[in-house]
């Protein structure tokens, strides 16, 4: 009998153990709670966003301690900290950083520079639809990549839609990232605050959603990847167009920080407006 009531006790501590559900809040230096900022495992599909409090849970359940916790808010640092390390710090509220970026002022000529668009501009097939009710396309990401040499300024981002289906509102979050192996890489983001768009049914003219960000300033003189998702409180369907048999493009998709993968039969209607050198 004793031997029994020591192996129930070994499992309950055991499962004690292994189901750590942690809850907390993300805080800027000033402890003001900070809203839409994305925790998960690096390269799992696992995760939380926080919401206008600041709170979140995130479940790590026998999740291996060596790998990391990834926390990504597109205005501050990114921050990375090993499982192992995050609980035993006993501290679950995370406080991060604003990021510095150093923009670069030019002086823009209009006899160096040119209007330019770089992506997939069709608007008529449909392509990959996103739908609230399906758990698979819950804050899943896609990604196309811009191959440049040449120094340039991201004016707009463009997204061409087929068919939707929106009950309020949809807010598409974009970011512009560097290459690192191929893929797009969130430590080489070029942008110091989120870039959001949120559009009702009426906003879509022309099945075509656009974002003007020629304010924000980006200039790049290399190959980089515009990303975009739908913001998790999104009710209903949206299909992008695209061109399935580009073989010669690439759609880049993940969710949350899983592993980014790539499809190599074409690429969704995403396309960014740009000045560029002669």
């Amino acid at each position: 009998m004793k031997k029994i009531k020591l192996t129930l006790i070994f499992i309950l501590i055991t499962i004690s153990f292994q189901a750590q559900k942690i809850s907390g809040k993300i805080l800027d230096e000033n402890n003001n709670p900070i809203s839409e900022v994305r925790i998960g495992i690096e390269n799992e599909e696992i995760g939380d966003v926080t919401n206008s409090d600041g709170n979140y849970i995130i479940d790590l359940t026998n999740i291996d301690e060596n790998k990391n916790v990834k926390v990504l808010g597109y205005e501050y640092d990114l921050l990375i900290i090993k499982i192992s390390d995050f609980i035993k710090s006993k501290n679950y509220n995370i406080i991060l950083k604003k990021k510095i970026i150093q923009l670069e002022t030019v002086v823009i000529n209009s006899k160096k520079y040119v209007h330019k668009n770089f992506g997939t501009t069709n608007s008529t097939k449909p392509y990959g639809t996103f739908d609230s009710n399906d758990p698979n396309d819950i804050n899943r990401e896609i990604a196309i990549k811009i191959k440049n040499k040449k120094k340039l300024k991201i004016k707009s981002i463009n997204i061409n839609i087929v068919e939707y289906k929106i009950e309020k509102a949809a807010t598409f979050i974009f970011d512009i990232q560097g290459d690192k192996n191929g893929f797009p890489d969130d430590k080489q983001s070029l942008i110091n605050e989120p870039l959001k768009l949120t559009v009702t049914e009426s906003n879509i003219k022309n099945k075509k959603v656009s974002l003007n960000i020629i304010d924000k300033n980006i200039w790049i003189d290399k190959d980089f990847y515009v990303t975009v998702r739908i913001a998790e409180d999104f009710k209903g369907e949206l299909t992008y167009a695209g061109n399935i048999f580009a073989f010669s493009k690439d759609t880049y998709y993940r969710s949350y920080f899983g592993e980014w993968k790539k499809f190599s039969a074409g690429e969704p209607s995403i396309n960014v407006d740009v000045m560029i050198e002669k």
